[in-house]
């Protein structure tokens, strides 16, 4: 393990540190995906502190002209296309974040990431899910099983990552000042609130249908503690059952708590601070997403043109 940082330390080294000290906050799935986002810069082969932007400009060049994918995946075959580009904003997303790591421990006094650009991402449409769904789902999980429901309630209501549902233990739920802290994202916590429904909903379950002893966790499975793959299993068999059409997975819940918000006024600070993101950056760029049609509408409710 390398204890100390320099401008003479090898690219390889100095990420083999970062991988380790960003360990720390997130999940091993988003280690092992930085890791190959980084594998690129591994072939430079050179000292941290002699690494240049046009170094960075030609290992973007080598990937974005690549012809194949998968060419080294361990479990998925060649594909015979270039990298998407989303894939390609990632690595550039995560170089940015490894050379601002090491300015910020004093290892080099220039950043060569600072003046690359990643590439501009398609505008797509909202990935949320709309309330008649979320009205159909609530109302089949109500029926069924009072976990369900009360799950439900809880990532609408809450707008947590389902990470954070999943971890959520007893002594972290305050049913009387209707908030819970929550893991999400590794180690991160936070606070999340709810409303009174929210509130009736796990008082419900937890008096009903949980069972006792059953450890510490809230929301238990048949094995235990319910897990991330659960939880999509619930609501897949209960879209099915609700005849939901669309999306209704747990991040569409976060996505449409968003863009419900902005609907009633509220500023993309207080959203941030809601959902939980590190930056405004990520709430203007996934969550303050808009259609045509209700820009159209907005745009008549604001114009500053007098009509005749």
């Amino acid at each position: 393990m390398i204890e100390v940082i320099v401008a003479a330390t090898p690219v390889s080294e100095a990420i083999d540190k970062f991988l380790l000290v960003i360990a720390l906050d997130v999940k091993p799935e988003t280690i092992k995906s930085y890791a190959l986002c980084l594998r690129p810069l591994r072939a430079l082969d050179k000292p941290i502190g002699e690494i240049t932007a046009d170094d960075l400009r030609i290992a973007y060049a080598r990937l974005r002209d690549r012809d194949s994918r998968y060419a080294d995946h361990p479990l998925r075959p060649a594909v015979s296309d270039g990298l998407s580009v989303y894939t390609l904003h990632k690595h550039v997303r995560v170089w940015k974040r490894f050379f601002h790591w090491l300015v910020d421990e004093g290892a080099i006094g220039r950043d060569p990431a600072r003046k690359l650009r990643r590439p501009r991402l398609p505008r797509e449409p909202p990935k949320d899910m709309t309330p008649d769904d979320l009205d159909r789902l609530l109302r089949a999980a109500e029926a069924e099983s009072a976990r369900d429901y009360a799950i439900i309630c809880f990532l609408a209501d809450t707008a947590c990552r389902v990470g954070g549902l999943v971890s959520l233990t007893l002594a972290d739920l305050d049913l009387a000042e209707r908030r819970a802290k929550v893991i999400e994202k590794g180690s991160r916590s936070r606070y999340v609130h709810f409303k009174e429904r929210t509130k009736r909903a796990l008082r419900r379950y937890l008096d009903d249908e949980r069972p006792d002893n059953s450890g510490l966790c809230v929301f238990i499975g048949l094995r235990g503690p319910l897990t991330t793959g659960g939880v999509y299993q619930i609501l897949k068999r209960l879209a099915r059952k609700a005849g939901v059409r669309g999306r209704y997975n747990p991040h569409s819940m976060r996505h449409a708590w968003a863009r419900q918000a902005i609907k009633r006024g509220a500023n993309l600070k207080e959203i941030q601070e809601i959902l939980g993101h590190t930056s405004i950056v990520t709430t203007t760029t996934f969550y303050a997403v808009y259609l045509d049609e209700e820009i159209h509408e907005r745009h008549g409710q604001l114009s500053w043109l007098p009509e005749e």
